[in-house]
């Protein structure tokens, strides 16, 4: 950041530009992730415990084939039709299967695809635990964007602590209050 800062000429400190870029990908977040409906609350399926967001992948396999769906909207939404995750099921294998077993998810923001029975397990385990579960995927966001905040700002505070330490100490003595005899070679005129 500091080299870029430098060699585009900017006049804008680092702390400013790491601030202006937490902002700008938290802008970009947030609106990706809180894509509502007009009573505000985040578009997407409720599947029982498990809330899939809008834009949620979901894929099953059966006999070597593979076939996706995806939540859009409210709705999931498999070769044009509109289904249910057993409906899904059903579609794809045309047996009655458990869609929390078969189904595969990859709901916006996860690094990888998991298991429908794993997700609600996860989500029951917390319940159980008593830990508050975030009301919309734009608040988990939020959430973590507060505490990577604070780490940066912790972070750069650090920083400016140690460039102020690692900065060259010079001369305190204005040149006006010294005497002609008194100013030093310029070698010797840091601290």
């Amino acid at each position: 950041m500091v080299a870029y800062l430098h060699a585009t000429g900017s006049n804008v400190s680092v702390d400013e530009a790491l601030g202006m870029a937490i902002d700008a990908w938290l802008a970009a977040e947030t609106a990706r992730a809180s894509r509502t409906m007009a009573d505000g609350t985040a578009k997407g399926y409720q599947w029982k415990c498990l809330f899939l967001p809008d834009t949620t992948k979901i894929r099953m396999s059966v006999e070597g084939r593979t076939e996706y769906a995806e939540v859009v909207g409210d709705t999931i939404m498999h070769r044009g039709r509109s289904v249910s995750p057993r409906g899904l099921t059903l579609a794809i294998a045309g047996d009655g299967r458990n869609a929390w077993r078969e189904l595969v998810v990859r709901r916006p923001g996860d690094a990888g695809w998991l298991r429908a029975s794993v997700l609600r397990a996860r989500i029951e385990r917390a319940a159980r635990q008593g830990q508050p579960q975030p009301a919309t995927p734009a608040d988990s966001m939020a959430a973590a964007a507060r505490c990577m905040s604070d780490a940066l700002r912790s972070a750069l505070a650090v920083v400016e602590h140690v460039n102020v330490q690692a900065a060259q100490q010079y001369e305190r003595r204005a040149e006006r209050h010294r005497r002609a005899a008194d100013k030093m070679a310029e070698d010797c005129a840091f601290d």
